[in-house]
């Protein structure tokens, strides 16, 4: 359905009152009083013929067009509008281009919202900040304080962590409870012993069958991947009765638990002639190989060959000490390092270092200060920056093998210990080089024999003399003296009662 036309305004519909329907003369005469009418003939209308009716700046619209072809704004022309004013719904056939007066005078309308004054009064201004108050030197200027600012601030963050990783041995009750002096240490008066293990495995065995097996050794100045595990197996290879009960292959290869896959080929695969006959006599070499053998070294292989190790660093230790001090090196270096200690046995991390650098050359071109640092960190358990004595020199000098501390233990039974004791001038007697003679009488704090002869002497101490004599000389020699009938009967018979431990050496410091 078409929509009808729209009505015609009353003022068409309905005629014209009190006369005859106008003509076509009294439309034109309407029509000059219309919009359109206005300068269609400017230069008809004035009687010199120049511009007529003018409202506006039409004539300088005029003169600037005529002067230059281009004007300020549209030019207009007139297009009739037939019929218009019988009917004022209709449109003209032809629109025509022209500019609005109103946007030329006042510009154009904004498209926002009119808003009450109640909002606009008080409201900040939309314009604020776009106005460029500062300059590209003052830029450059803020720049560069705000880089410097979050240099410092970095800067103090990495100082915050690492006081965050700042290891604390300070507790609520170690302030608020001193920490007994180890030197006044005393066992308990009424101890209990649990006889746990007693009852379900028997008596506690000898320590000397366990001292009596090469597969407990851990070589400390061999590299872990130039060592054999200490394990089960490779201490029952070095027992008599348990080696037959461990099943590997013919160590014939570097290590004792190496496959061996000689005898498993077939026999076309076999590279030897008659495979029954090769292993025969394969294995009949095997009764002179040494089961326990291992690579030894400091120095790691394969790959691995340039990463620093602790052995390494252990065994250039080891070689500057024999270089500085000789035979007895590590005894000095124990009372060197007792020199600088506190009376509880404790040395500070700065002072071995500079024992090190100071007394065996060592530069830190050949030893950096991280190496030594990591090393001696390692040792600092009970103080933040100070380690034990004992336990250093223990982890530092080369290990006494398990038979040695065998014997060592054999040579303390024999000179009679009294109450786990035994006098250190019995076992002096004993020794037959005076230079090792007054090096362990200057290792117990004295100048002259007689003056620790009598001092008492336990099994602790006596193992940790000889630990540290062993890297450097025989000890076999030293043992041998002891172990000979002459030095047991001596031992027997030349039984004092034993002085209380007086001496300030460092061995004597040992006993506590």
């Amino acid at each position: 359905l078409k929509r009808p036309p729209p009505a015609p305004p009353l003022s068409v519909k309905r005629p014209a009152s009190g006369g005859p329907p106008a003509t076509s003369e009294a439309r034109r005469a309407g029509a000059m009083f219309s919009d359109d009418a206005y300068n269609k003939n400017i230069h008809k209308d004035a009687p010199d013929g120049g511009p007529g009716t003018l409202i506006g700046n039409w004539a300088e619209e005029r003169v600037l067009r005529d002067a230059t072809g281009e004007g300020r704004n549209v030019p207009q022309r007139h297009i009739p509008r037939s019929g218009l004013l019988e009917d004022f719904t209709k449109t003209p056939a032809i629109h025509r281009k022209a500019d609005d007066t109103f946007n030329r005078v006042y510009g154009p309308k904004d498209a926002k919202e009119p808003e009450p004054a109640s909002r606009t009064i008080g409201a900040p201004d939309r314009h604020a900040g776009k106005i460029v108050k500062t300059g590209p030197r003052e830029n450059l200027m803020a720049t560069g304080r705000i880089d410097a600012a979050e240099a410092e601030v970095q800067a103090e963050e990495e100082e915050v962590a690492q006081l965050a990783n700042v290891r604390h041995f300070e507790t609520s009750t170690g302030v608020a409870h001193c920490k007994p002096d180890e030197v006044q240490a005393e066992k308990a008066t009424f101890g209990r012993k649990s006889f746990k293990r007693e009852i379900l495995h028997g008596p506690t065995a000898d320590r000397t069958l366990t001292l009596n097996n090469e597969g407990m050794d851990v070589p400390t100045h061999v590299h872990y991947s130039n060592a054999e595990t200490v394990t089960h197996a490779r201490m029952a290879l070095d027992h008599p009765r348990m080696r037959s009960d461990v099943n590997h292959s013919a160590m014939t290869g570097y290590s004792a638990f190496g496959r061996n896959s000689a005898f498993t080929k077939p026999t076309g695969h076999a590279s030897m002639a008659a495979k029954d006959e090769e292993l025969e006599k394969m294995f009949h070499s095997l009764k002179s190989t040494q089961p326990l053998r291992s690579i030894g070294g400091h120095q790691p292989r394969g790959v691995f060959a340039e990463v620093p190790s602790l052995a390494t660093l252990k065994t250039f230790v080891h070689a500057k000490i024999a270089e500085a001090w000789g035979a007895y090196g590590y005894v000095r270096l124990r009372q060197r390092l007792f020199d600088v200690a506190n009376h509880e046995g404790y040395v500070h991390k700065a002072d071995v270092v500079t024992i090190f650098r100071d007394e065996l050359a060592m530069s830190p071109e050949e030893v950096p200060d991280e190496y030594l640092d990591t090393y001696l960190t390692q040792h600092a358990t009970m103080k933040k920056a100070e380690l034990k004595i004992g336990n250093f020199m223990t982890s530092l000098r080369p290990i006494l093998p398990q038979k040695q501390k065998r014997r060592v233990l054999e040579a303390f039974r024999a000179l009679n210990p009294n109450g786990g004791e035994i006098r250190l001038g019995d076992w002096l007697s004993t020794l037959q080089d005076e230079d090792l003679r007054a090096t362990v009488v200057a290792a117990f704090g004295a100048q002259e024999e007689e003056q620790v002869a009598g001092t008492g002497v336990n099994e602790q101490v006596f193992m940790e003399l000889f630990a540290d004599l062993a890297p450097f000389i025989e000890v076999d020699a030293l043992l041998a003296a002891v172990l000979s009938d002459e030095a047991a009967t001596l031992g027997r018979a030349a039984a004092p009662e034993i002085e209380p431990t007086a001496a300030a050496g460092e061995y004597s410091a040992e006993v506590t």
